[in-house]
């Protein structure tokens, strides 16, 4: 099921991505996406990827259209690297700008990584 952005309207394919993109648009912007996380979701930053998914999905439109961010099908397994699509352990691609950012927006982006990989973990300990 897709959802958009209660925030921005942005689709998203999914409760996980469009959890991703609250929090790390909140994360990296601050402004309305942070704005309406604290006052929608108490302790958002607190809950894993699957915990804020269920959450924000309450409060979103569906739709039937979504982000594509790369090339993938709708059965695709997990990526390699363990993160979601469109977010690479290292800066590649898509995402080779992020080398030409300041030493702090770099450590934001560094941030909102290392923030996915403990939602991710956490969702995996759930799961176990």
């Amino acid at each position: 099921m897709s959802y958009l952005c209660p925030v921005c309207e942005s689709p998203f394919g999914g409760s996980e991505p469009l959890a991703d993109h609250l929090a790390v648009s909140a994360i990296l912007h601050g402004g309305d996406h942070e704005a309406w996380l604290d006052e929608t979701v108490a302790d958002w930053d607190a809950l894993s990827r699957g915990e804020l998914g269920e959450c924000v999905v309450d409060h979103a439109d569906e739709t039937d259209d979504h982000e594509h961010i790369g090339e993938h099908s709708h059965h695709e397994p997990e990526p390699a690297s363990g993160l979601p699509n469109g977010i690479d352990s290292e800066p590649s691609g898509h995402n080779a700008a992020d080398t030409t950012l300041d030493a702090d927006a770099q450590a934001i982006i560094e941030e909102a990584r290392e923030l996915t990989r403990e939602m991710q973990r956490d969702d995996k300990q759930q799961e176990s």
